[in-house]
């Protein structure tokens, strides 16, 4: 009889292409799976309303761990939520408000974004790039983030009650490297939090046992599968707690050199269906 295994898969950079969708080809290697009895999930920095709509475009049927292992909902029920207090909320969004950074915030009802937030994005890009291939390049990863399902607009983040909207995750872009390095040091000391990135001008920071390393974790032990029998594939730094934890790891050919070294893979890029080529031909 074919033992059970727990696959999570992170998306952007891993399940998904350039186009912000999974592959015909991918999907089907994920349902082949299933149809096997294997459990595949999915494992994303994004929040539960994106990831949600991720997968009904794909007519796929998944538990999902949001915000870097925030949230975990099974069959649209949450099993597991790591919320930020409202001091601790209100405290981290003062710090990014001093270093004038665009954030938003991840609630229970939605990512909020403050208006007064959204120019700051297009003034980096005009400022700080100089050719129209870099401008451009800044400017496909705004619409990535404004692309999102379940933003909110809102004047003002305190006023629109994000403290009482079971907030998650505080996400943090910007092109000012400098600036995110800087507000990284300051926050990444902290043990009442957990920072971490998924991508060069990304920050997120959450609950402390916030982890996708914890929330796959807590995933297995949902279905009571060994760790040993967990499996995950990914492409960079948040993915890596994820590595430490799973019984195997599968790491991108495009994912940080870093994280491939701790990878027991390397499949394929996102580009060249890398996921459905692991579920194919590299994992049992």
């Amino acid at each position: 009889m074919k033992r059970v295994k727990l696959i999570a898969i992170d998306l952007d950079g891993t399940l998904l292409g350039e186009d912000g969708k999974i592959s015909e080809v991918n999907q089907e290697a994920i349902r082949q799976r299933q149809a096997n009895g294997d459990i595949v999930a999915f494992c994303s920095g994004r929040s539960l309303h994106d990831m949600k709509e991720i997968a009904a475009a794909a007519n796929l049927d998944v538990p999902l761990i949001c915000a870097n292992g925030s949230l975990t909902s099974v069959n649209d029920e949450i099993i597991r939520s790591q919320i930020l207090t409202s001091e601790k909320l209100i405290d981290i969004m003062e710090k990014v408000s001093e270093a004038e950074l665009y954030f938003e915030v991840y609630t229970n009802k939605g990512v909020y974004v403050q208006k007064d937030k959204q120019p700051i994005l297009e003034e980096e890009k005009e400022t700080l790039f100089d050719t129209p291939e870099e401008k451009e390049s800044a400017e496909q990863i705004i619409q990535i983030q404004n692309m999102q399902y379940g933003m909110v607009e809102v004047d003002d983040y305190l006023e629109a009650g994000v403290t009482e909207l079971e907030p998650y995750k505080v996400f943090i872009l910007s092109f000012r490297r400098q600036e995110l390095e800087k507000l990284a040091e300051v926050l990444e000391d902290r043990e009442d939090i957990y920072v971490t990135t998924s991508g060069y001008q990304k920050l997120d920071v959450a609950h402390p046992d916030a982890s996708k390393g914890d929330a796959l974790k807590g995933l297995a032990e949902y279905y009571q599968i060994p760790s040993e029998r967990t499996v995950c594939i990914g492409d960079n730094y948040n993915d890596i707690s994820m590595f430490e934890y799973a019984g195997t790891a599968v790491a991108m050919q495009n994912a940080e050199p870093e994280v491939k070294e701790y990878a027991d893979h390397i499949t394929k890029s996102n580009e060249e269906n890398g996921v459905g080529y692991a579920l194919n031909e590299i994992i049992e």
